[in-house]
Protein backbone atom coordinates (compact mmCIF):
# COMPACT_ATOMS: atom_id res chain seq x y z
CA UNK A 1 0.00 0.00 0.00
CA UNK A 2 2.64 2.04 1.00
CA UNK A 3 4.80 1.43 -2.06
CA UNK A 4 0.89 2.14 -4.11
CA UNK A 5 0.85 5.57 -2.40
CA UNK A 6 4.46 6.51 -3.25
CA UNK A 7 3.74 5.57 -7.23
CA UNK A 8 0.27 7.89 -7.37
CA UNK A 9 2.45 10.81 -5.41
CA UNK A 10 5.76 10.70 -8.24
CA UNK A 11 2.80 10.57 -11.08
CA UNK A 12 1.25 13.42 -9.98
CA UNK A 13 4.55 15.52 -9.25
CA UNK A 14 5.83 14.50 -13.06
CA UNK A 15 2.04 15.81 -14.25
CA UNK A 16 1.79 19.10 -12.42
CA UNK A 17 5.74 19.70 -13.78
CA UNK A 18 5.02 18.95 -17.28
CA UNK A 19 1.62 20.98 -17.09
CA UNK A 20 4.13 23.89 -15.71
CA UNK A 21 6.83 23.55 -18.03
CA UNK A 22 4.19 24.25 -20.82
CA UNK A 23 3.23 27.03 -18.85
CA UNK A 24 3.90 30.95 -20.05
CA UNK A 25 3.60 33.04 -17.15
CA UNK A 26 1.16 36.12 -17.92
CA UNK A 27 2.49 37.98 -14.96
CA UNK A 28 2.99 41.63 -16.44
CA UNK A 29 6.67 43.00 -16.46
CA UNK A 30 7.29 46.78 -17.50
CA UNK A 31 10.12 48.68 -18.50
CA UNK A 32 10.79 51.61 -20.74
CA UNK A 33 7.20 52.38 -20.24
CA UNK A 34 6.27 49.39 -21.76
CA UNK A 35 4.90 46.40 -20.74
CA UNK A 36 5.89 43.13 -21.85
CA UNK A 37 4.92 39.19 -20.55
CA UNK A 38 7.51 36.67 -19.27
CA UNK A 39 7.91 33.87 -20.66
CA UNK A 40 9.41 31.27 -18.49
CA UNK A 41 10.04 27.87 -20.03
CA UNK A 42 9.96 26.61 -24.51
CA UNK A 43 6.81 24.15 -25.19
CA UNK A 44 6.95 20.77 -25.04
CA UNK A 45 9.55 19.13 -27.95
CA UNK A 46 8.41 19.09 -31.08
CA UNK A 47 9.47 18.78 -34.72
CA UNK A 48 9.75 21.95 -37.00
CA UNK A 49 9.52 25.60 -35.95
CA UNK A 50 7.28 28.36 -34.33
CA UNK A 51 9.03 30.64 -36.33
CA UNK A 52 9.26 32.33 -39.79
CA UNK A 53 12.49 33.03 -38.80
CA UNK A 54 14.68 31.56 -35.30
CA UNK A 55 16.55 34.26 -35.23
CA UNK A 56 16.69 37.32 -32.67
CA UNK A 57 16.40 40.37 -34.50
CA UNK A 58 16.94 44.11 -34.37
CA UNK A 59 13.67 45.93 -34.08
CA UNK A 60 11.40 49.17 -32.65
CA UNK A 61 8.31 49.05 -31.86
CA UNK A 62 5.72 51.82 -32.66
CA UNK A 63 5.27 52.85 -28.73
CA UNK A 64 8.70 52.72 -28.50
CA UNK A 65 11.41 54.98 -29.64
CA UNK A 66 14.81 51.92 -28.11
CA UNK A 67 15.82 49.48 -30.32
CA UNK A 68 15.36 45.66 -29.18
CA UNK A 69 15.90 41.71 -30.33
CA UNK A 70 12.80 40.52 -31.95
CA UNK A 71 11.26 37.73 -33.52
CA UNK A 72 7.66 36.60 -34.65
CA UNK A 73 5.98 33.90 -32.99
CA UNK A 74 3.81 32.80 -36.08
CA UNK A 75 2.28 29.99 -34.26
CA UNK A 76 1.12 32.31 -31.10
CA UNK A 77 0.84 35.43 -33.15
CA UNK A 78 2.95 37.37 -31.16
CA UNK A 79 6.31 38.62 -30.76
CA UNK A 80 8.96 37.90 -28.43
CA UNK A 81 11.71 39.85 -27.05
CA UNK A 82 15.12 38.86 -26.16
CA UNK A 83 16.83 40.12 -22.92
CA UNK A 84 20.30 38.53 -23.46
CA UNK A 85 21.94 40.38 -20.62
CA UNK A 86 19.48 38.61 -18.44
CA UNK A 87 18.90 35.38 -20.05
CA UNK A 88 15.50 35.88 -20.38
CA UNK A 89 12.66 36.52 -23.24
CA UNK A 90 9.35 37.99 -22.64
CA UNK A 91 6.15 39.16 -24.98
CA UNK A 92 5.01 42.06 -26.45
CA UNK A 93 1.15 42.54 -25.51
CA UNK A 94 -0.91 42.82 -28.43
CA UNK A 95 -2.49 45.86 -28.62
CA UNK A 96 -4.45 47.31 -31.87
CA UNK A 97 -2.42 49.85 -33.78
CA UNK A 98 1.03 48.86 -32.13
CA UNK A 99 3.37 47.53 -35.02
CA UNK A 100 6.48 46.33 -35.42
CA UNK A 101 9.93 47.21 -37.85
CA UNK A 102 12.61 45.59 -38.42
CA UNK A 103 15.75 47.79 -38.70
CA UNK A 104 17.71 45.85 -40.97
CA UNK A 105 14.95 45.46 -43.72
CA UNK A 106 12.46 47.65 -42.62
CA UNK A 107 9.73 44.81 -42.51
CA UNK A 108 7.46 45.99 -40.73
CA UNK A 109 4.33 43.86 -38.68
CA UNK A 110 1.16 45.85 -37.72
CA UNK A 111 -1.65 44.59 -34.77
CA UNK A 112 -5.00 44.98 -36.88
CA UNK A 113 -8.27 43.80 -37.52
CA UNK A 114 -8.97 42.12 -40.22
CA UNK A 115 -11.38 39.73 -42.29
CA UNK A 116 -11.61 36.26 -43.89
CA UNK A 117 -14.79 35.24 -44.99
CA UNK A 118 -17.40 35.97 -42.62
CA UNK A 119 -14.48 36.02 -39.69
CA UNK A 120 -13.17 38.90 -38.14
CA UNK A 121 -9.67 38.11 -36.80
CA UNK A 122 -7.27 40.37 -34.87
CA UNK A 123 -3.64 39.64 -35.48
CA UNK A 124 0.03 40.80 -36.98
CA UNK A 125 -0.02 40.75 -40.51
CA UNK A 126 3.09 41.39 -42.72
CA UNK A 127 3.00 44.87 -44.40
CA UNK A 128 3.56 44.04 -48.27
CA UNK A 129 2.39 47.74 -49.44
CA UNK A 130 1.74 50.97 -48.39
CA UNK A 131 0.93 53.15 -50.67
CA UNK A 132 -1.61 56.13 -49.47
CA UNK A 133 -5.00 54.84 -50.74
CA UNK A 134 -3.79 51.36 -50.87
CA UNK A 135 -1.95 48.62 -48.27
CA UNK A 136 -1.55 44.77 -48.84
CA UNK A 137 -0.69 42.61 -45.88
CA UNK A 138 0.64 38.94 -45.61
CA UNK A 139 -0.35 36.95 -43.15
CA UNK A 140 2.36 34.09 -41.98
CA UNK A 141 1.08 31.38 -39.71
CA UNK A 142 2.41 28.16 -38.37
CA UNK A 143 0.48 25.19 -37.02
CA UNK A 144 1.25 21.69 -35.13
CA UNK A 145 0.74 18.53 -36.98
CA UNK A 146 -0.28 16.21 -34.45
CA UNK A 147 2.13 13.40 -34.11
CA UNK A 148 0.65 9.87 -34.26
CA UNK A 149 1.32 6.41 -32.40
CA UNK A 150 2.59 3.38 -33.57
CA UNK A 151 -0.49 0.77 -34.21
CA UNK A 152 1.82 -2.43 -34.27
CA UNK A 153 4.23 -1.62 -31.74
CA UNK A 154 7.20 -2.02 -34.22
CA UNK A 155 7.30 1.65 -36.40
CA UNK A 156 7.96 4.89 -34.74
CA UNK A 157 5.85 7.03 -33.45
CA UNK A 158 6.01 10.01 -35.61
CA UNK A 159 6.39 13.29 -33.69
CA UNK A 160 4.13 16.14 -33.23
CA UNK A 161 5.46 19.31 -35.68
CA UNK A 162 5.03 22.62 -36.51
CA UNK A 163 4.88 23.25 -40.17
CA UNK A 164 4.40 26.75 -42.18
CA UNK A 165 0.86 27.25 -43.65
CA UNK A 166 0.44 28.77 -46.98
CA UNK A 167 0.66 32.76 -46.51
CA UNK A 168 -2.85 35.05 -46.82
CA UNK A 169 -2.96 38.48 -48.20
CA UNK A 170 -5.07 40.97 -47.34
CA UNK A 171 -6.08 44.68 -48.93
CA UNK A 172 -7.37 47.73 -47.42
CA UNK A 173 -8.89 50.41 -49.85
CA UNK A 174 -9.11 54.07 -48.85
CA UNK A 175 -8.86 53.30 -45.26
CA UNK A 176 -11.69 50.64 -45.28
CA UNK A 177 -11.63 47.07 -43.67
CA UNK A 178 -8.70 44.79 -43.92
CA UNK A 179 -10.26 42.20 -46.38
CA UNK A 180 -8.85 38.49 -47.56
CA UNK A 181 -8.46 38.01 -51.51
CA UNK A 182 -7.27 34.67 -53.38
CA UNK A 183 -7.68 35.53 -56.91
CA UNK A 184 -8.08 38.41 -59.70
CA UNK A 185 -11.48 37.83 -59.69
CA UNK A 186 -12.24 37.81 -55.67
CA UNK A 187 -9.91 40.79 -56.08
CA UNK A 188 -11.45 42.84 -58.93
CA UNK A 189 -14.72 42.82 -57.22
CA UNK A 190 -13.14 44.73 -54.30
CA UNK A 191 -12.69 47.31 -56.74
CA UNK A 192 -15.98 47.14 -58.84
CA UNK A 193 -15.78 50.80 -60.44
CA UNK A 194 -12.10 49.50 -61.80
CA UNK A 195 -12.43 45.66 -62.12
CA UNK A 196 -12.09 45.59 -65.71
CA UNK A 197 -8.51 47.71 -65.43
CA UNK A 198 -7.52 45.70 -62.43
CA UNK A 199 -7.86 42.14 -64.58
CA UNK A 200 -6.38 43.82 -67.26
CA UNK A 201 -3.29 45.15 -65.62
CA UNK A 202 -2.57 41.51 -63.47
CA UNK A 203 -2.86 39.73 -67.21
CA UNK A 204 -0.53 41.95 -68.81
CA UNK A 205 2.19 42.44 -66.27
CA UNK A 206 1.53 38.46 -65.13
CA UNK A 207 1.14 39.25 -61.74
CA UNK A 208 1.85 36.89 -59.44
CA UNK A 209 -0.77 37.07 -56.27
CA UNK A 210 1.68 35.40 -53.98
CA UNK A 211 4.37 37.43 -54.84
CA UNK A 212 5.22 40.18 -52.75
CA UNK A 213 7.23 41.89 -55.11
CA UNK A 214 4.51 41.44 -57.48
CA UNK A 215 2.19 42.67 -55.02
CA UNK A 216 4.01 46.11 -54.44
CA UNK A 217 3.21 46.77 -58.17
CA UNK A 218 -0.29 45.98 -58.02
CA UNK A 219 -0.58 48.30 -54.66
CA UNK A 220 1.27 51.34 -57.22
CA UNK A 221 -1.25 50.47 -59.88
CA UNK A 222 -4.56 50.31 -57.57
CA UNK A 223 -3.45 53.48 -55.88
CA UNK A 224 -3.20 55.63 -59.00
CA UNK A 225 -6.65 53.85 -60.16
CA UNK A 226 -9.00 55.45 -56.80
Amino acid sequence: MKNLKLTFTAAVLCASAAAFAQSVNTSPFTAGGRQVLNINSKPASVAGSMYTSESFLPGKISTDPSTLLLRYNAYSDYFEIDYPQEGTTRSLPKKEGVSVTFVSTGEEYQYVTYHKNRDEITGYLNVISAEPKVKIFKRERVYLQEGSKSENGYSLNKPSEYKRASDEFYIQINGGDIVYFSSKGSLAKLVPQKSKEVKEFISKNDIDLEKPEDLKKLGTFLSTQL
